[in-house]
């Protein structure tokens, strides 16, 4: 793409979407306000003939008129969707792979082995959020996912309401229980939940749930309210923005997509039961959350659990197939994850608030569990102006 031909102080951008979600648009919104842009917005998605602006942002998939007229323009353009990668454009999306790791983590911790994933249809993101899925189950130790994709079974009737249901409650009465369900979004997870509710499966209790993108029309306004993972799409808009900006300033087009990591799992009651439904579990794992910033053994956990040591080590194996210090890992560590993506703390920071002695053990313990450092992890999954240390933070973060 060319250089922007406005001579204008203030920028003019177009939005032309054939999907959009209103926190992209409220992520653009904050950009555009802090920026003092002027936004040219259509909700019917026309093509403008004769529009003269700076730049672009698009999301398009099927509609070969938006294809063609991004193809002509001679303006940088950011698409904020991975649905084309045919298409050669600059991008900033969400992380769909690491989304579909986040939910395999999930079931783990709650103690699944068996698992399936459901989508009405299928695409690239779809494949990405599978493949992250399949792969991340294998690692936990979760059985192979089944795949339930309704496009590729229902022949010439993809809009057969009543077919689907027939097929999906024959796919739910045949798989192993207890079953956790990943869904590619939250209208597939409502399907699912409806489903069940009308074959008489219980949710969570024979078939838990999860969606994707935390849609709080969907997933409050059903029996069962809906965990889901949160899909960022308010920092997709904004990442896209400052992107397309850089762009019209005459910066490089970077060379892979910018990916945003999902902001985490929003727990309802769809998949919050299983193994920490056993109360000394429960407790134990509540105790593990709220003292992770400081020092503790397993004894202290145990006492907080109400039983003796040996006893929360075989109900962990048991029931979370893993022991009580593997979980105090576990946690620690996503613990830092988070804080290594989403803040720009300081790597002796980061340990402090996480229970670790101090920035050098968690360098070691971080690489041994991750196979890279601290440092390495967050330049590939931090937001870019996360992704460089404060000067401060360069002597912390050296020994990544």
């Amino acid at each position: 793409m060319g250089v922007a031909r406005s001579t204008l102080a203030q920028r003019n951008i177009l939005i032309l979407m054939e999907w959009y979600d209103h926190r992209i648009r409220q992520g653009i919104g904050r950009y555009a306000r802090e920026h003092d842009w002027h936004l040219t917005v259509d909700e019917r998605t026309l093509v403008p003939r004769g529009w003269e602006g700076d730049g672009v942002l698009t999301v398009f998939y099927r509609r070969r008129d938006l294809t063609a007229y991004v193809r002509r323009l001679d303006i940088p353009v950011v698409d904020l969707g991975l649905y084309r990668p045919d298409i050669d454009l600059p991008r900033v999306a969400g992380d769909h792979t690491r989304i579909g790791s986040l939910a395999a983590e999930h079931f783990s911790e709650r103690g699944f082995r068996n698992a399936a994933w459901f989508s009405t249809d299928f695409s690239p993101i779809h494949n990405l959020r599978l493949r992250g899925f399949c792969e991340t189950c294998a690692a936990q130790g979760l059985n192979a996912p089944l795949v339930w994709v309704w496009e590729k079974a229902c022949a010439d009737s993809p809009d057969s309401w009543k077919r689907m249901r027939q097929w999906l409650e024959r796919h739910l009465r045949a798989a192993p229980k207890p079953l956790a369900v990943f869904a590619h979004n939250d209208y597939d997870a409502s399907k699912i939940e409806d489903v069940c509710r009308a074959a008489g499966i219980a949710v969570p209790e024979e078939v838990a749930i999860l969606g994707v993108d935390d849609n709080e029309l969907i997933c409050l306004n059903q029996p069962v309210p809906l965990s889901s993972i949160a899909h960022d799409l308010v920092r997709v808009g904004y990442e896209g923005a400052a992107l397309l900006d850089r762009l019209i300033g005459g910066v490089p087009a970077p060379d892979r997509p910018l990916l945003i990591p999902p902001a985490g799992v929003m727990l309802r009651r769809s998949t919050d039961l299983t193994a920490i439904s056993i109360p000394a579990v429960r407790l134990a794992v509540r105790f593990l959350k709220d003292n992770i910033g400081r020092s503790f053994g397993i004894e202290e956990v145990a006492a907080a659990a109400g039983v003796s040591r040996s006893t929360l080590d075989r109900l962990f194996l048991q029931h979370l197939n893993r022991s009580v210090h593997a979980e105090v890992l576990r946690i620690r560590l996503a613990a830092v994850k988070h804080l290594l993506t989403h803040t720009d703390a300081a790597l002796q920071e980061v340990a402090r608030r996480t229970g670790f002695c101090h920035a050098q053990y968690l360098n070691n313990v971080f690489a041994q569990a991750e196979g890279m450092t601290p440092r390495a992890y967050r330049m590939r999954y931090a937001l870019p102006h996360l992704a460089q240390p404060p000067a401060s933070a360069t002597r912390s973060l050296s020994s990544g």
